[in-house]
């Protein structure tokens, strides 16, 4: 039998075969075969002919393993089938609409190698994601963002940043602890809110998360859901009140409350290991998407910028010019 591998790499795919499960595996397969990981993908019972684009790239890559489910059990569902046939140490869950730059999955495995066993659950950095995670875009294509992560994992951060939770585009997660804490909860039925609720248990029992700086991931974002819009606001406002039910004390930080908690902490890294032209051009983009990221109202755009004044000040002080990655149609600004 062939040793266990490193990482399982699961992609979730429903509908929308052309658009969003095709291109993402083909990024993918771009990086393999490496014997660290196995890759498995899983249909959500679509009825729309993207099982078949699956099973026929399967059988063009037979160490791709294809698991067809008869039904639609959701994320949480069918996530949780695809780690069931997982034997990696650790799973990576991945969205189908995400495209992994050239070199990502080998700056992955990279970053999980030698984490302390504490350490349970590590996201990459993205173009779109709901919390720090998010490094923006503006007015870049899918192509242009594949090409400006490409060039940024060239020029490693060395930062692994703390994170309150963890969104689930594209997460990796020890595959006992995933076990210990029953995987995801299908009680969320089609998706949203379930990678809250699993990073929080995940904190309660004690274990870690972190965003890896170095490790970028494109994603497209609503891939699954664009399908299903007449149901988003009903599932989203179900979901919340039972994230809530279960975790009365959850926090619903907007997404610029996380970048500046990421921007602390590389400011805490500089002053221990100095600045790198990496740490630069990073607390660059994060500065600009501080800007951009702002409130519109002017009383919350005021107590936003006081809340995060010290961030600021000490970017000037390091004559940090707030600016995004070339390759964008635009640039930062403050909303009006």
């Amino acid at each position: 039998m062939d040793a266990r591998p490193l990482l399982s790499l699961i992609v979730l795919s429903f509908r929308r075969f052309d658009a969003t499960t095709g291109p993402c595996l083909n990024t993918v397969l771009a990086q393999l075969p490496d014997p660290r990981v196995e890759l498995i993908l899983v249909d959500n019972g679509s009825d729309d002919g993207a099982a078949d684009g699956c099973a026929a790239l399967a059988a063009r890559h037979p160490a791709l393993r294809y698991l067809a489910l008869p039904e639609n059990r959701g994320f949480g569902g069918g996530m949780n089938t695809g780690v069931d046939a997982a034997r990696g140490d650790w799973v990576l869950l991945v969205n189908s609409d995400t495209l992994f730059p050239p070199g990502a999955l080998n700056a992955l495995l990279n970053a999980l190698v030698g984490l302390p066993p504490e350490v349970a659950l590590v996201g990459p950095v993205s173009n779109a994601a709901g919390n720090g995670q998010c490094l923006p875009l503006p007015g870049a294509s899918l192509a242009q963002a594949v090409q400006v992560g490409q060039a940024a994992m060239q020029h490693p951060t060395r930062l692994l940043t703390p994170l309150y939770r963890t969104d689930f585009f594209c997460a990796a997660i020890r595959r006992a602890v995933w076990h210990v804490l029953g995987g995801l909860d299908a009680a969320f039925g089609m998706g949203y809110y379930e990678d809250f609720d699993f990073s929080l248990r995940l904190r309660a029992s004690g274990h870690e998360q972190l965003m890896a700086e170095d490790v970028f991931v494109v994603h497209a974002g609503s891939g699954v859901f664009s399908t299903l819009r007449p149901q988003q606001q009903a599932l989203l406002k179900r979901n919340r009140a039972l994230l809530l039910q279960r975790h009365p004390s959850a926090r619903f930080d907007h997404l610029r409350v996380g970048n500046a908690d990421a921007l602390r902490h590389l400011l805490a890294f500089v002053q221990t290991h100095g600045w790198t032209p990496a740490l630069r051009a990073r607390a660059a983009w994060r500065y600009a998407a501080l800007l951009h990221q702002g409130p519109r109202s002017l009383f919350k755009r005021w107590r936003w910028r006081r809340s995060c004044r010290d961030v600021r000040a000490a970017l000037d002080a390091a004559a940090i010019v707030p600016g995004f990655p070339t390759h964008t149609t635009a640039g930062p600004h403050d909303p009006a």
